[in-house]
This record gives C-alpha cells, sequence and structure tokens, in this order.
C-alpha cells in the first residue's frame, strides 16, 4: 500500500510536468527511478496509464480516470502535510527560491546567510534567472518576479515598489549631450531592455501631463544587468530600477536624466503556489523579505 501510494504520487508529478526529466528534478531522483516507479504502477494495476513516445508523454484514457483519483489523494496528503508544518511553525527542508538576476546578486544574496541563521533545519537554493520561470516544472516554492505580473493561477504578495530611473554615464554624456526634454530622447542611442512591456515606449509623467515617445536603439538584451554594464560602459540610454542602479548613481558612476519626470514604478513581487502558502519555510521567507528589502 505504501509503495502504491509513493508510486501514483511519482505518476502524478511526471502527468503534471510532462515528463520523466521534470518530474523527476522536481521530486530530486533520478529520471530512471521515476520511470521504474511509474512501470511497476503499471504492472501492479494491470494496465498502460500512459502512452509514451520519443517527444511527448500522454494519458490513456484509464490513465487520465486514474489520475483524477491520484490528484485528490496528493491534495489531501498536501493540504495535511501543510496543516502539520503550519502547527509546528518551523521551517525545514529544501526552499527553492527563483530571482532575476540583478535582483538575486545585490538583494537576496546578501539575506540568505542572516535567514538561514535563524533557521538551522533550512536549506535554501537560490536560481536566477532574468525570464519567467514554470514554478510547478522546477520545483520553485518562491519566485520573485519584478515588473507588471501577467495574469496566472498563482498567488503574489508585494514586497517594494522600485521606481524605474533614466540613467547614462558622464562618459556618453559628455560625448552626445544631456537631453533636457523627453523628445530629445528620440535622437539619442538605447539600450532596450527586451523584457519590458514595451521595451521600445516610454511615457513620462510631470504635473500629470505624460508624453510618451518611442525610442531606438542598435544592442537589446534581456538581463538587468547587461543593462547596467552597458550603462557603465557609455553604449547610451535606458532606464531601470533603483535597485539595480542606486548605488551607480549615488557615486556618480551613472547620471540620472529628467528627474522632474516620473516613469511608471515597477512591483516587486514574492510569488507562490495558493496551496502552499501555509507551508512555514514559505511563510517566513516571505515574511522576512518584508522586513529586510
Amino acid at each position: 500500500m505504501l509503495n502504491d501510494l509513493k508510486r501514483m504520487v511519482i505518476f502524478s508529478y511526471v502527468v503534471e510536468s510532462g515528463s520523466f526529466s521534470a518530474a523527476a528534478l522536481r521530486l530530486g531522483i533520478a529520471k530512471s527511478a521515476v520511470s521504474k516507479h511509474v512501470s511497476l504502477l503499471e504492472k501492479h494495476s494491470g494496465t498502460h496509464l500512459l502512452n509514451r513516445s520519443t517527444r511527448s508523454l500522454s494519458l490513456t484514457d484509464i490513465g487520465e480516470t486514474y489520475y483524477q483519483s491520484c490528484s485528490k489523494l496528493i491534495k489531501i496528503l498536501e493540504e495535511t502535510q501543510n496543516i502539520t508544518e503550519a502547527l509546528q511553525e518551523k521551517p525545514r527542508g529544501l526552499l527553492r527560491i527563483s530571482s532575476p538576476a540583478s535582483f538575486g546578486i545585490e538583494h537576496l544574496s546578501p539575506l540568505l546567510k542572516p535567514f538561514l541563521q535563524q533557521y538551522p533545519e533550512l536549506n535554501a537554493e537560490l536560481l536566477l534567472e532574468d525570464s519567467v520561470v514554470d514554478m510547478t516544472e522546477q520545483g520553485i516554492d518562491v519566485a520573485i518576479r519584478v515588473g507588471w505580473l501577467p495574469d496566472s493561477n498563482l498567488h503574489a504578495r508585494k514586497l517594494k515598489n522600485s521606481p524605474m530611473l533614466l540613467c547614462a554615464s558622464p562618459e556618453y554624456l559628455k560625448e552626445h549631450g544631456t537631453p533636457k526634454t523627453p523628445e530629445e530622447l528620440i535622437q539619442h542611442e538605447w539600450i532596450i531592455f527586451n523584457l519590458l512591456p514595451t521595451p521600445f515606449h516610454y511615457t513620462f509623467t510631470k504635473n500629470k501631463v505624460s508624453k510618451k515617445i518611442q525610442v531606438k536603439g542598435r544592442i537589446k538584451t534581456n538581463n538587468g544587468h547587461a543593462v547596467r554594464n552597458l550603462l557603465l560602459e557609455g553604449n547610451g540610454i535606458s532606464a531601470l530600477t533603483n535597485f539595480v542602479v542606486g548605488k551607480d548613481l549615488e557615486n556618480g558612476k551613472l547620471i540620472h536624466l529628467l528627474p522632474e519626470y516620473d516613469i511608471q514604478d515597477v512591483g516587486v513581487y514574492a510569488v507562490y503556489h495558493h496551496k502552499q502558502q501555509q507551508q512555514a519555510k514559505i511563510r517566513t521567507f516571505i515574511d522576512f523579505l518584508l522586513d529586510n528589502l
């Protein structure tokens, strides 16, 4: 009975992840072990549950019914586990965190040591990736998202707001001149941060009056840290959040342009699965970020 229950959980992870390798990653076991457990489950049930091919997996008709039953059982088990952890109020195990590279390097990394010192039974894995990751497939407990959240079945808590600041290096401005109005920005070279919702369009607001401009640039990147480095090297103008360029503005390595205009603030969010919100390790980590960022 216990072996079958274990194999039902593994089978459900395979279905939800879409592959044996993704399920193995989430479970922290070898792909061969996942395949073996599913085969034994099929042997014990006396029927094929999955249609396998070199490129994809799909459920058989019986497998679909079996998976629905497994899902109901696993949901009960997870809710029981969440309640147990909530009652214990003691974070433990592995906390997998995903974050944009710049934010993770500058702001999360320094916080991991004091956080883990408070909870000696907890381990952390920090995954740095600027693109939006599949939290289910990669087994992420908490993902830090910066910007504007798309609609999803995930839940989020806002950690802070961070203003977008228009910047350039003193060297670039010395060579190309300092823009005095948003309209003058059209004539300048931009570093395009293509993870933004509208990377070629910016709106500047002053005294409740907004001006929208279209920019151009020869360099594009999907990494905020790369945008910062390109700015420091004098490649052009761009807008980044305060948490990326704040120190560079303080020490004069970058210049804040058109400070009298506002560019839309971006939010910093902690994103998690709704069913996991009662887990002590997740709840405690998010509370810690709210207190320390």
